[in-house]
């Protein structure tokens, strides 16, 4: 099933999720997390954004709250602290973080599954700015 806001998708996050396993850099024998790249399309909407007006030491804080489009499902392993980049309305990708990530009530029961199915799982991400 196509998601309602298929047509009103406005960005694209693009996550480097942990899979199995572990990779050694061949230069610096360094051990990380194997991972695989997973990209999403979303419907979203900015919320606030904040900053101190300390320029060059805090960050400005803008969050975004939505619902996945394609595909509508969020990976399981999309949640909270995963970062990965966002391009937003076609304003060039920036580093992002999940800070919320599906319904609070599920997607199993009636009113969660058929939200899933017609809109898509819900995501919040903010994104940190340099000032």
């Amino acid at each position: 099933m196509t998601s309602a806001l298929a047509g009103l998708a406005n960005a694209t996050a693009v996550f480097n999720l942990p899979t199995v396993g572990t990779f050694t850099d061949p230069d610096t024998g360094n051990i990380t997390p194997a991972t695989e790249t997973v990209s999403v399309t979303l419907y979203l909407r900015q919320g606030s954004s904040n900053g101190s007006g300390l320029p060059g030491i805090d960050a400005d804080v803008e969050t975004f709250e939505g619902y996945a489009v394609s595909p509508q499902a969020l990976d399981a392993r999309i949640k909270p602290g995963i970062t990965g980049t966002l391009n937003f309305a076609s304003q060039g990708s920036v580093a992002c973080e999940v800070i919320n990530s599906r319904h609070p009530y599920g997607s199993t029961g009636t009113i969660g599954s058929t939200l899933q199915q017609v809109l898509g799982d819900k995501i919040r991400l903010v994104r940190y700015l340099q000032s």
